[in-house]
């Protein structure tokens, strides 16, 4: 079996109840749960069991992508590069990030 893909919310969700109970009782609470489960709403008990037992990987959001860009320190800069280049490096980065393509820019 594969990893399950969780959003960033879904994951911490789990995380803040594996470390006040047991996997067994989150697997029950999440059954037996008669409201909403939160940020656990939209998985599957099986994702939830994969995730428990299997483990998973957290899919970030375009926004949580483009943040993460943000604030990693950009070492791929030549010295020589233009405040212009820099600026059409980051358009191009951000439409990657978001899965567009616009000619004469990525395409």
């Amino acid at each position: 079996m594969d990893k399950v893909i969780l959003t960033k919310a879904q994951a911490d969700s789990i995380e803040s109840k594996i470390k006040n109970f047991s996997q067994e009782r989150v697997i029950r609470d999440f059954v037996t749960a008669t409201k909403e489960n939160g940020a656990l709403d939209g998985i599957t008990l099986d994702m939830l069991n994969r995730a428990l037992y299997i483990g998973y990987e957290v899919q970030l959001t375009m926004e949580e992508q483009m943040l993460a860009h943000f604030k990693e320190p950009k070492g791929y800069l030549a010295e020589y590069d233009t405040e212009d280049v820099i600026y059409r490096k980051g358009m191009a980065k951000a439409l990657e990030i978001a899965g567009i393509k616009v000619p004469g820019i990525n395409v």
